[in-house]
């Protein structure tokens, strides 16, 4: 069975000559959880937004079940659910709106669209905001709008950079139980996090990334535990 993500390579130089990513290179397979984890500032985002297409790589490739994204971009972002550490919504929609227009995006139909957006916004506890605008919204409130989206079109692979952030204790269990119901249906996650427990509770397994590279990737659970609290705390 061929990899769900393939990182080959890759190395990210910003035009200011900031190397944030180093030749990173690794593999998740289908039904698998597998976790980055790294300090703020190690190349998480860098590395999420190259595997989204957000960002071109500098050298090296990106494939989503075989399909290189560099080459065919629209294709690889229909594959995918993503929650960005940046919020991104379309601020002056209300919130069901955002969610009908990703629906829409994805060829989803007008009763389908209504009965997943209805079910998402209760499991979140956002259906007492649905007709509010993004802009009116708290932080954390706007995260979970952007889980529901990142869910609600049943992509075949999750990317979550952070997507607990500013969420309360109870929404976050949600969550998680939500990706652990998407990992046993099949599909795949790359959940980049700076929280280990959150790794540890989610992920079959992991890497991390320190300045840029991948330090460590499919150790013992204790010795990638021991690697990044020494990165965090350097």
């Amino acid at each position: 069975m061929r990899p769900a993500v393939e990182v080959i390579n890759v190395t990210k130089i910003y035009p200011n000559g900031v190397k944030a990513i180093d030749g990173v290179s690794f593999s998740v397979g289908q039904g698998e959880v597998f976790g980055i984890l790294g300090a703020n500032g190690a190349g998480k985002t860098s590395l999420i937004k190259v595997i989204t297409t957000l960002l071109k790589p500098t050298s090296g490739s990106v494939k989503l079940l075989g399909l290189d994204v560099q080459k065919n971009p629209a294709e690889g972002k229909n594959m995918l659910g993503v929650v960005s550490q940046d919020i991104n919504l379309d601020t002056y929609l209300t919130v069901k709106q955002n969610l009908c227009f990703q629906c829409r995006y994805f060829g989803i139909s007008g009763r389908d669209s209504e009965k997943r957006i209805a079910e998402w916004m209760e499991l979140l506890g956002i259906s007492d905001v649905a007709e509010a605008m993004i802009y009116t919204l708290s932080g954390g409130t706007k995260r979970k709008v952007m889980v529901a989206r990142a869910f609600i079109t049943d992509p075949k692979v999750l990317i979550l950079d952070e997507p607990t952030n500013g969420l309360d204790p109870l929404v976050r269990e949600v969550v998680w139980e939500q990706i652990i119901k998407f990992r046993q249906s099949g599909k795949t996650v790359l959940l980049s996090t700076h929280h280990f427990e959150e790794a540890r509770k989610l992920c079959d397994r992991m890497g991390v990334i320190h300045r840029g590279k991948m330090i460590a990737c499919d150790h013992d659970l204790t010795d990638i535990e021991n690697i990044f609290k020494s990165m965090v705390a350097s």
